[in-house]
């Protein structure tokens, strides 16, 4: 990159430098032809006005006013016999002729570069009727020796100017990635330190130049994020080995019991019941997680048939009669949604899941409504309201965490693996729905939103 930059910088001096050259030579030549055609006029005006035969003193006087105010120019007026009418001293323009075609220059009324003698000269020609009535040749000749050194100077100096720009630009460019990829090293040197063990640190952004912001935030958001899904990996972990461990200890014990004394048939019986509990309560576990997984590897491929939901809770609510009579309870639907399309099972398990944590976390002797509504012509909602404790906001988005229960008094004493709500969420974004909660002195409410099939469209 320093390179490059280099490079650029060289080229666009070096393009500068050619056409300020150029402008120069242009204007040199501007000159000098300026120069010469008015000398070529003056010349062509005092022929014309005096006899060079009669009055010769008077035309040569005159000649030498008009050359008295011009440097280093040169002139030859010969007649049509080649006689010299009027010559300076300098170069013999006669010899003009043997290198410069000076008929064209004449027709043309241009000029010519004539090398001569180590010098360069800038050549002018004009042919004229005298008073005499003889045709006179002029040509005229201006030095150019100064103007070729000044235009090297110019060059060299310009080189000279380039030399020294494309090294500072060099040494610029290269102090200027300097100072810019030294504070991008130190963050890779920080961030390279970052470990599953140091996720609590933060790069403090004083530490970095003000437009290095922007980034240093992104990165401490980004660490923040990893260390929460850290924190809730390894709570998930300790939870789930201690959800498996109470079945399998409880395995052990009583196996280890049964083993200690002899028993019974019915007995025997009675403890391979209580092992099969265990072993049920096992391969749930299990099974939810395997479900979990595949949602976490967006696997779960839901078969899309016609759902009435209507119908769906009404034969929940027949499912959780006898849990919900314990209690007291009434399960109550109210309002009509359109139908969805969505895979019976999957629904008809995330609905089972909720309520049956509804009744669970309503108190004796209360009701829970179910409220089905059409929000828009895309969207149906879902409302399972229960009366209860108010969760505080600060467990809300906690909820659908896998093992997350907001009451610590409520864990490990048996009201199952804490994973329900985790499915329910996995299971309402799988058919493109969503699902929050709020709670208040009143109730707790999960809301669930489900898309609109378009019309026309035919179930899998």
């Amino acid at each position: 990159m320093p390179v490059i930059a280099c490079l650029l910088a060289c080229t666009l001096l070096y393009v500068l430098s050619y056409f300020i050259e150029r402008s120069f030579e242009k204007y040199v030549i501007a000159q000098n032809v300026t120069e010469l055609n008015s000398v070529i006029d003056s010349l062509e005006r005092e022929l014309s006005y005096y006899d060079p035969e009669a009055e010769r003193n008077d035309l040569i006087q005159n000649i030498l006013l008009i050359l008295a105010s011009h440097y280093q120019l040169f002139v030859n007026i010969t007649d049509e016999n080649k006689n010299i009418l009027y010559k300076t001293r300098g170069p013999n323009l006669l010899q003009v002729r043997k290198n410069i075609d000076v008929e064209n220059i004449i027709e043309t009324h241009g000029s010519a570069i004539w090398n001569y003698d180590q010098h360069s000269y800038r050549i002018a020609a004009s042919s004229v009727t005298a008073a005499d009535q003889k045709e006179y040749t002029i040509i005229v000749a201006v030095s150019r020796d100064l103007q070729l050194e000044f235009t090297e100077r110019l060059h060299n100096g310009l080189l000279i100017l380039i030399t020294i720009s494309c090294v500072l630009v060099l040494l610029g460019t290269l102090l200027t990635i300097y100072l810019t990829q030294e504070p991008i090293n130190r963050l890779i040197k920080k961030i390279g330190s970052v470990n599953s063990k140091s996720l609590n640190n933060r790069i403090q952004p004083s530490s970095l130049p003000a437009k290095y912001a922007s980034l240093v935030d992104a990165f401490n958001d980004m660490i923040s994020r990893m260390e929460t899904l850290f924190q809730r990996q390894h709570n998930f972990t300790a939870d789930l080995a201690h959800e498996m461990r109470t079945p399998i200890t409880n395995l052990t014990t009583q196996t280890q019991i049964a083993l200690n004394n002899a028993r019974t048939a019915d007995e025997y019986k009675e403890i391979l019941y209580s092992n099969l509990e265990e072993f049920e309560r096992l391969t749930q576990i299990i099974t939810d997680m395997l479900f979990l997984a595949q949602a976490d590897n967006k696997q779960l491929v839901p078969q899309l048939v016609e759902v009435d939901l209507s119908n769906m809770f009404a034969m929940m609510f027949d499912y959780y009669e006898y849990l919900s009579e314990e209690k007291d309870i009434r399960l109550k639907l109210q309002g009509t949604c359109p139908s969805i399309q969505g895979d019976k099972l999957m629904i008809g398990r995330a609905v089972g899941n909720l309520l049956s944590n509804a009744i669970r976390y309503t108190p004796d002797n209360q009701t829970i409504t179910v409220t089905l509504s059409q929000v828009s012509n895309k969207l149906v909602k879902v409302v399972i309201a229960n009366p209860g404790k108010k969760i505080e906001a600060r467990h809300l988005p906690l909820l659908f965490d896998r093992f997350y229960r907001p009451d610590e008094s409520r864990q490990r004493n048996g009201e199952g693996a804490g994973i329900g709500l985790a499915i329910v969420k996995s299971i309402v974004e799988a058919h493109h729905g969503r699902i929050t909660v709020e709670s208040d002195n009143e109730s707790t409410r999960f809301i669930m939103t489900f898309p609109i099939p378009p019309k026309g469209k035919k179930s899998a």
